[in-house]
C-alpha cells in the first residue's frame, strides 16, 4: 500500500469519526423546555413558568443572557424576563393577557447581543384562554389555531444534525470504496520459474 493511499484512508476515517462525534454530541445536548403551573385559565390569571436547559455563561466574565417570555409568538408581547441560574433553570410569573378564548403559545427566547438564538431555544408551551364561564374551547378536528400556525418551526438544528449525519455516511462510503479498490488492486505475487540446469 502506498503512503498516499494510507494517508487518504486515515484521513477519511478521521473525518468520519469527527462527523459521528459531532452528531452524537448534538444528540446528547438538551433543548430548553418550559413548564406552566396550569395549561389553561382566564384573562388576568397569574401563571408560574419554570424552565430548564437554558444557556449559561461558560466563564465568570461572560455576560448573562436573559430569557424573554413572549405571548403568542417569538415576536409577541413580552410577558416577563428571567435570568437562568447556574444550572440553566428559570422561574417567572405572568398575568394572562387579554385575548379571545382559544389556544396560544408562550415562547421563551434567549438571544445574544447579535440577536442570535442560543442553542436549544426558543422553547414553547401552549396555553388555553377559557371561555367566559370557564369552559374549554375545543376546535374542530383538522383545524389549527392561528397562534400555532403562525409560529415557524425551529428546525435549523435538526437540519444541521441530519446534514452532518449524511456527510458522515458519505465520507464513510467513500473511505470504504477506496479501501475495497485498494484491496482489489493488490497484485498476487506470481511464483518465479525455477531453472533446471
Amino acid at each position: 500500500m502506498s503512503l498516499t493511499k494510507k494517508g487518504s484512508a486515515l484521513f477519511g476515517t478521521a473525518i468520519v469519526a469527527m462527523a459521528f462525534t459531532a452528531v452524537a454530541a448534538m444528540a446528547c445536548t438538551n433543548l430548553a423546555t418550559l413548564n406552566l403551573s396550569t395549561s389553561s385559565g382566564s384573562v388576568g390569571d397569574t401563571v408560574t413558568v419554570t424552565g430548564s436547559s437554558f444557556s449559561v455563561p461558560r466563564s465568570a466574565d461572560a455576560p448573562l443572557i436573559p430569557v424573554v417570555l413572549r405571548w403568542d409568538g417569538a415576536d409577541g408581547t413580552v410577558l416577563a424576563e428571567a435570568t437562568p441560574d447556574s444550572a440553566g433553570n428559570i422561574s417567572a410569573t405572568f398575568s394572562v393577557p387579554e385575548g379571545q378564548p382559544g389556544y396560544y403559545v408562550l415562547v421563551a427566547t434567549q438571544k445574544d447581543a447579535e440577536g442570535v438564538d442560543q442553542y436549544g431555544t426558543p422553547a414553547r408551551a401552549s396555553f388555553q384562554i377559557l371561555g367566559p364561564n370557564g369552559e374549554s374551547v375545543v376546535q374542530p378536528a383538522g383545524s389549527q389555531s392561528p397562534a400555532v400556525a403562525s409560529e415557524p418551526s425551529s428546525s435549523g438544528m435538526i437540519a444541521l444534525t441530519v446534514g452532518l449525519g449524511v456527510l458522515g455516511l458519505a465520507l464513510f462510503a467513500a473511505g470504504f470504496t477506496a479501501f475495497v479498490r485498494q484491496a482489489r488492486g493488490r497484485s498476487v505475487p506470481v511464483p518465479s520459474k525455477v531453472r533446471n540446469d
